[in-house]
């Protein structure tokens, strides 16, 4: 494995666990301004403590932001430099899909995170002055349902690659692939050009339209 493929996995790993750790700072904090019997914000939430919250959730989505973004740049360069036998290891082709599949939805929300962690940090001393906390929370709830859950699906698919490039499923062996590729070789059809049977089989369209 050449120094480049080694760098990107431990800065992969290690950007990993700051992503995910920040979503889940980010989800465990962002339920304290929900009640659980209903998709509401609660009332009566002292201001300190409010603005605690906001603190979190604005620290929080910064790191995720920073960690995804370096995981996606190191994730590409490790595919392209990590030299490996792909029918061999399925698994790994199964990560780079689940992970691949959703940038576009992580980098999507990027603008309303930046959005809240921006709104935030310029105006942390008079939020209830201005009005800027209705406005947070408007952007928290729009994060929440954002497509739908699917950046939710993103984090269970996360998850998962975890899951896989542990235990490695549908990895193979030098045999089994060998066996596989005989055993397709022997159930496909093999189709063998015979020119001069051609031939005659133009010869004799030729003449019979001649015939005729």
């Amino acid at each position: 494995m050449k120094k480049i493929t080694k760098l990107s996995l431990f800065l992969i790993i290690v950007a990993g666990i700051f992503f995910l750790g920040g979503i889940n700072v980010r989800f465990l904090v962002g339920n304290e301004l929900l009640t659980y019997d209903e998709f509401n914000f609660k009332i009566g939430i002292p201001p300190d403590s409010e603005n605690t919250i906001f603190a979190v959730l604005s620290y929080s989505s910064i790191l995720i932001m920073i960690s995804y973004v370096i995981l996606f740049i190191f994730s590409i360069i490790f595919a392209a430099t990590y030299k490996i036998d792909y029918k061999k290891n399925v698994w790994i082709v199964m990560c780079y899909i689940m992970f691949f599949v959703f940038s576009p939805v992580e980098f999507y929300s990027f603008f309303i995170d930046l959005k809240f962690s921006l709104l935030y940090l310029y105006n942390q001393s008079n939020l209830w002055e201005s009005g800027i906390r209705d406005e947070l929370l408007t952007l928290f709830g729009e994060r929440i349902g954002l497509l739908k859950g699917v950046p939710w699906i993103a984090v269970l698919c996360y998850y998962t690659i975890i899951f896989i490039s542990v235990f490695q499923p549908l990895k193979k062996t030098k045999d089994e692939l060998e066996k596989q590729t005989k055993k397709q070789s022997e159930n496909d059809y093999k189709y063998h050009l015979h020119e001069d049977d051609d031939l005659d089989i133009i010869k004799n369209e030729k003449s019979n339209k001649e015939t005729t």
